[in-house]
């Protein structure tokens, strides 16, 4: 796992940088030196979410737009999803990075991409650590 987590840093800090969607980015304000602190929360919940729920559950949820924030929980799903596909370009809209379609329907491989998923977060939690939250 740790090996697999220290791959995915690189593409978490990426993903940080580069994922924005409809206008919606990890950036308060667009300021590179802080960003949104939902986001801590948001990332720190979706690895129990997965446990307790299971990740198609879990992913759903994340999925699910929501309103009043000034964080966006579909946020994190793109840039895991970046994580985990390393495209080539950012893709802006948010029904071209959404999670859930790269989940297999197959119960035992689901279980190892829920494992990719929990490292991958997990990285973007380590990455998310090192700016400063407002």
């Amino acid at each position: 796992m740790q090996t697999r987590v220290d791959n995915f840093l690189k593409m978490a800090f990426e993903a940080i940088e580069k994922v924005d969607i409809d206008g919606k980015t990890f950036y308060k304000s667009k300021n590179p030196d802080v960003l949104i602190k939902e986001y801590k929360g948001y990332i720190s919940s979706l690895g129990a979410n997965i446990v307790q729920a299971g990740v198609r559950a879990a992913i759903t949820f994340y999925e699910a737009e929501e309103k009043g924030t000034a964080g966006d929980r579909r946020l994190v799903n793109a840039a895991i999803k970046y994580i985990l596909t390393s495209p080539s370009e950012p893709v802006k809209k948010y029904s071209d990075c959404k999670l859930t379609q790269i989940l297999p329907k197959e119960e035992d491989q689901l279980q190892q991409k829920a494992l990719e998923i929990i490292d991958a977060a997990t990285a973007l939690k380590l990455a998310l650590r090192t700016y400063k939250l407002k």
